[in-house]
């Protein structure tokens, strides 16, 4: 997958407005691109069978978290200039 399937994976009602930013504005695409490294780090973590002594695994999340809503707050804004 490419990091704008997995943002408009999780933000599929803004899917269009995802697409528009992606290609016209560069530091959303930087953004969904952190979230596509974040969120394949996280995984190969959570599958660790010692995920849950793993600090990463809690830095991962906090980070995709911390991403989603940088793109959330994108959008939102992308609507209101709309």
């Amino acid at each position: 997958m490419h990091a704008i399937d997995h943002v408009v994976a999780r933000f599929p009602k803004q899917a269009s407005i995802v697409r528009r930013l992606y290609l016209s504005d560069e530091h959303f695409r930087a953004v969904c691109e952190d979230y596509l490294l974040c969120i394949n780090s996280l995984t190969k973590f959570e599958a660790r069978p010692d995920a849950n002594s793993r600090p990463e695994v809690a830095e991962y999340r906090q980070l995709r978290q911390e991403l989603e809503l940088e793109m959330a707050t994108y959008v939102k804004a992308s609507k209101v200039l709309r």
